[in-house]
């Protein structure tokens, strides 16, 4: 079961997971060496920080999955039912926020290197009620034109930087309304039951 800090969980397990395979590696760790520097602040919050090396991965779009809203309702408690959880559909804009082109583009290519090597998180990988759930997030790049990515350092205001989207999939978000079911208790079915024919009287 995820309760509503399910978004929150998501974003940190992106974090832990980018960190875990950066901090094993002798050139990026010299650029990103600790793990509060990979931030979860949109980029437009760190236009340029001279004292540190950061990476913004900011979620900057939920949508639901319009596939997954016609599952049936779950079990609840004492006999009730619940409607499904919600599928969202999670956008993070993910941005390199070193000086240097060059180590952009390293610490660019390392996170899409992680994220290509793994595609689902599960399990231990995720934080809090999400990782008990037993659900799987799914990490997939979304190559989207870059006009909309232009429409998204607008709305930040902030010049345009090198930088990628990728949309997780799909978070359950799990409801707290319950309500009672009546169960069926006899089930009657007269369909091609056969109907005696009404009696003609004589002489008509």
């Amino acid at each position: 079961m995820s309760d509503y800090k399910v978004l929150a969980e998501v974003g940190q397990s992106l974090i832990n997971l980018l960190w875990e395979n950066i901090q094993v590696d002798t050139d990026l760790k010299a650029l990103i060496n600790n793990a509060n520097l990979i931030s979860l602040e949109s980029p437009a919050e760190h236009k340029e920080n001279s004292d540190s090396a950061l990476l913004s991965v900011y979620l900057y779009r939920i949508t639901e999955d319009p596939y997954m809203k016609n599952r049936e309702p779950v079990e609840g408690t004492g006999g009730r039912i619940r409607k499904p959880p919600m599928a969202l559909d999670l956008y993070y804009l993910i941005t390199p926020l070193l000086k240097a082109p060059r180590d952009q583009q390293i610490v660019l290519g390392k996170v899409m290197q992680v994220l290509y090597d793994r595609p689902t998180l599960e399990g231990p990988e995720l934080e809090g009620t999400l990782g008990s759930s037993g659900e799987m997030v799914r990490v997939v790049f979304n190559a989207v034109p870059l006009q909309e990515v232009s429409w998204v350092w607008q709305a930040l205001e902030t010049p345009y930087r090198l930088s990628v989207i990728y949309c997780v999939r799909v978070t359950m978000l799990d409801s707290t309304e319950e309500r009672f079911q009546q169960r069926v208790l006899e089930n009657t079915n007269k369909y091609g039951q056969r109907r005696d024919p009404i009696p003609v009287e004589a002489g008509v």
